[in-house]
């Protein structure tokens, strides 16, 4: 078990100014010796992130983000924002830049490891005892906090401190699975949402599924060496900071710093903040049918069908698995530990965990302000998974592959290929499935074995050689995707192409494989209904039919019901089978019907019945004089 010794670099306060945005008003430990309000050129937009866009609409937030390091520039550093307004009437000792009727500020922390949710919890109460006493003045409290947490060493597991990946499936359900395939693929992915503390801390959940790779994985996710610096701060500055802010950013061209392409429009911080208020009118086209709709070719499902007995049936597992988990069946009979104990024995460090994906370009960010957008279209960034709330993020559409919409839960794409390398298969719905229905009971950390088993399953399958029936239950098209990734490259030559003997006595299979049965119908229908945008309309379709049936029914009594007798008797003639062949004259059965049509009628005979059309057509002449209240 690794601890952390003095993981606090600096506790930092930012305020907004109404004139200036955004500012630094305190330092601790000061970075420029004796000028405890400024920051160094690679941290200048430090203040934007710590008071991020649309932060006045809230009383409080935290916010989390990543930074270059400072000390050792190829190394990344993690910021945690506490935010808080308060009004200027609980303020004890006022300054004459406080001129509205509130008070905004924030308490930054930067700390060596990602210490996320722990300091979080710490650093909110130091927060709001702050606030009370009413003096800002005052940093006594904030000096003593930094001493507080550098005192006692802080161990590495607990960086997965109030990221709840429960939270995470019972939102997204099985395109939590979808998620997790993307983040492998490395693309240019812009999570949006809103506020900025709840999307931060769900892009994090979301890395914390991968193993290790949020506790020693993001060592690499804040750097790397642009073209030109960023775009200039806004012009809400005096004069002397934007000579000064000139000058560092001739400096600083290393690291966390800039892209090619402009703003269109710089905007204030006070202007930022207010573009989240407004409704997003923007015309899209919604890719989420083609990523969830999980369609299998015809040609995918022959081969699918031909391997129904597939890996199950010569599954050679270990020891502890169970007759009952060596079936065909085994991906509907898996119990709930029993993904766990194929791969418990597993050292997740000798498997080449976590992976190098955020490593040569390809960017973990949390949070980002309007400051970074140049960030994303350099050409250095290979990639991205970047969190942003100001909806110009969202309107750039050329910067990024993937859209997810936080709030609205949808995953959109243009990308017609990533389309069909991101459709989940039968055997990944069966997986999604085990973790969905367990997860509210089993944890977080059952929840991130889980995964955690299927990443090794998934690499223990790659070595396969291309076109191997095993790959097509992790979708044949995501596998040569992943595999032509730099960081499947890297892990390769770590792991000495999978030589582990552990890792290597797995059999290359996908652990839910198992023969087709309606079960999985049933699962890609409920899957494809709730995900897909035709799914969706389809629902909601129903959903209204339903209420004004119920409404229409009530209000014309038993018409309907009337009709409707009218119909299922036509049909019925319509549909009788005909008459059987010429009988006896002696038959005691009564005569057809054909047969009376030239007799006169009979008075001691029953009156026939009227034929139907005659019954539609007065039920049409009863229902046109109905009126509806």
């Amino acid at each position: 078990m690794s601890f952390i010794n003095e993981p606090v670099l600096n506790i930092i306060v930012v305020g907004f100014h109404h004139k200036k945005g955004c500012q630094v008003e305190h330092c601790y430990p000061e970075l420029v010796p004796g000028r405890p309000s400024e920051l160094p050129p690679a941290w200048r937009h430090l203040p934007a992130l710590a008071l991020p866009d649309g932060s006045h609409n809230y009383l409080s937030d935290t916010i989390f983000f990543n930074l270059p390091g400072l000390a050792e520039p190829a190394h990344t550093v993690y910021g945690i924002s506490c935010f808080r307004q308060i009004p200027i009437e609980q303020v004890v000792q006022k300054t004459e830049d406080m001129t509205r009727s509130s008070v905004q500020k924030s308490v930054c922390v930067v700390c060596r490891a990602p210490l996320f949710g722990r300091l979080a919890v710490k650093m909110e109460l130091v927060v709001r005892a702050w606030f009370v006493q009413g003096d800002f003045s005052q940093t006594k409290l904030l000096e003593d906090a930094y001493r507080h947490l550098n005192s006692c060493p802080v161990q590495m597991d607990q960086t997965l401190e109030g990221l709840s990946v429960q939270k995470l499936v019972e939102n997204w359900r099985h395109k939590a699975l979808l998620l997790f395939k993307l983040l492998l693929l490395r693309r240019k992915v812009l999570i949006y949402g809103s506020p900025a503390g709840t999307l931060s801390a769900a892009l994090l959940t979301l890395v914390s599924l991968l193993p290790r790779c949020l506790e020693y994985g993001l060592s690499h996710a804040a750097n790397v060496v642009l073209s030109r610096p960023l775009s200039p701060i806004p012009t809400t500055i005096d004069d002397k900071e934007l000579e000064s802010v000139i000058t560092t950013t001739e400096i600083s061209t290393e690291t966390y710093v800039n892209g090619t392409s402009q703003i269109e429009d710089e905007l204030s911080p006070k202007e930022t903040g207010n573009l989240l208020e407004e409704k997003d009118r923007v015309s899209r086209q919604s890719f989420d049918e083609a990523i969830l709709a999980d369609v299998v070719d015809r040609q995918e499902i022959n081969s699918s069908r031909e391997k129904c007995h597939s890996i199950g049936e010569k599954y050679k597992s270990q020891k502890s698995v169970t007759e009952a988990q060596q079936s065909p069946t085994m991906a509907r009979d898996m119990s709930v530990d029993g993904l766990y104990n194929l791969t418990g024995q597993i050292d997740q460090t000798e498997c080449g965990f976590p992976l190098p994906l955020f490593e040569d370009g390809y960017l973990c960010l949390p949070y980002l302000s309007l400051q970074y957008m140049d960030l994303l279209s350099d050409s250095a960034v290979q990639g991205f998974l970047v969190g942003a709330s100001n909806v110009l993020f969202k309107q750039k559409r050329q910067l990024f592959d993937v859209l997810v919409e936080l709030n609205e839960m949808r995953i959109e794409t243009s990308d017609m290929v990533l389309r069909r390398q991101l459709a989940l298969g039968t055997e990944d719905l069966r997986f999604a499935d085990h973790v969905v229905r367990h997860g509210p009971t089993q944890g977080d950390a059952w929840i991130r074995d889980q995964f955690a088993s299927y990443l090794i399953y998934l690499l223990r399958t790659s070595l396969l050689p291309d076109g191997s029936r095993e790959m097509d239950s992790y979708n044949n098209q995501f596998m040569s995707a992943f595999k032509a990734t730099p960081g499947y490259e890297e892990w390769l030559k770590s792991t000495n192409i999978g030589d582990i003997e552990a890792f290597m006595n797995l059999t290359p299979s996908h652990p839910f494989s198992g023969q087709l049965s309606v079960a999985d119908m049933k699962l890609k229908f409920a899957h494809t209904m709730s995900t897909t945008e035709g799914g969706r309309k389809v629902t909601a379709a129903v959903a209204t039919t339903g209420r004004a049936v119920a409404t229409t029914s009530r209000a014309v009594g038993g018409a309907l019901s009337h009709a409707r007798g009218a119909l299922s008797g036509w049909w019925s003639a319509l549909t009788a089978p005909p008459p059987p062949p010429d009988k006896p004259a002696d038959d005691a059965d009564p005569p057809d019907d054909a047969d009376q049509l030239d007799r006169p009628p009979d008075d001691n005979r029953l009156p026939r019945p009227d034929p139907p059309d005659k019954l539609l057509e007065e039920d049409a002449t009863a229902l046109s004089k109905i009126s509806v209240v």
